[in-house]
């Protein structure tokens, strides 16, 4: 792998001895952009490097200051899949040195799949803070475009709203015995042409077994016992921290046979009520769409406000690809 980028810095794969300067770069781009931090930790596996130096590049200027990187996250469940998560520090923007760091981290997730997964397509996703227009334009000029977009959206457990009732659809709490059959709703729920949204079995009962999970907080709706839709819920771990006890939803699904119906409102009032049975401080929800519009909906009929988004940009590069 060439760790070259461009000639404004000096390149080279990081290590896990350079993480601490890396976050030190993550956090002063932080101070200037302000992204969705706390969101993108949960939809990209950062926790593990143990291919950092393989799938990563680092610029440092003359006096040893990491001043840009690029990391890229790979996903072998399904579809070959590599996320693209990178960075220029404020002072050295406008130079090139994205669309390099771009550039190099597609073609080393195309040798990445050449290595290991030869002569199939890879998906090259990139999540996009909302405020992140100059980022959300460059990776057009790449071919990306807007695949789904992801919303954090809060609100206080009072003045709850009246729960509703589904003919013929009974809601109870959850309970493990649901576990398998959910999963095969859930990748139902978002299935997709190539299955980049498949969830594999091991990724699904770790957030069903997580200590941060709470039965409790969780509905299951049932036509003729079988399952339909799910709201799934835990406790925010990052706010926990802070000494609030704050619920979160971070599942939400409904067949689509059955959409329409208002099972997934029935099964987010049975959730808010339950939360705030148990003393919760606010509840929150993470909301995976392929419609902008789902916000403006949760708006109107739970009162749940929006914080934060992203879009996730991808694009595939066909098996055939040099």
């Amino acid at each position: 792998m060439d760790p070259y980028v461009g000639r404004h810095l000096n390149w080279r794969a990081l290590t896990d001895d350079d993480l601490v300067d890396l976050d030190s770069l993550r956090g002063q781009i932080e101070l200037l952009d302000d992204p969705v931090v706390s969101s993108l930790e949960r939809l990209v596996g950062m926790d593990d490097v143990t291919d950092l130096s393989d799938n990563s590049v680092g610029g440092w200027d003359d006096f040893g200051n990491l001043l840009a990187y690029g990391w890229n996250i790979v996903d072998e469940d399904g579809i070959a899949k590599v996320y693209l998560l990178g960075g220029v520090h404020p002072t050295h923007r406008y130079l090139g040195i994205g669309r390099s760091v771009l550039e190099w981290q597609q073609r080393r997730a195309i040798e990445w799949r050449d290595e290991h997964r030869p002569g199939e397509p890879v998906w090259l996703g990139c999540y996009v803070d909302h405020a992140q227009a100059g980022l959300g334009k460059l990776l057009e000029k790449l071919g990306f475009e807007q695949e789904r977009y992801f919303y954090d959206m809060h609100r206080p457990l009072d003045d709850l709203p009246p729960l509703l009732d589904v003919d013929g659809v009974r809601i109870e709490r959850f309970d493990q015995r649901h576990a398998t059959d959910l999963l095969k709703l859930h990748n139902i729920c978002f299935r997709d042409t190539l299955g980049t949204r498949r969830v594999g079995n091991s990724v699904w009962q770790e957030s069903l077994t997580r200590d941060s999970f709470r039965p409790a907080w969780s509905w299951v709706a049932l036509v003729d016992d079988a399952p339909v839709g799910y709201a799934l819920s835990g406790l925010d771990e990052e706010l926990a921290l802070e000494g609030a006890t704050f619920g979160w939803t971070d599942r939400v699904g409904v067949h689509p046979d059955f959409r329409g119906r208002g099972i997934a409102i029935a099964l987010l009032q049975r959730t808010l009520v339950a939360m705030a049975e148990d003393g919760c401080d606010g509840a929150g929800i993470g909301v995976d769409t392929t419609d902008p519009a789902s916000p403006g909906l949760l708006k109107r009929n739970l009162g749940y406000e929006p914080r934060d988004g992203l879009v996730l940009m991808s694009k595939v590069v066909p098996a055939e690809h040099p």
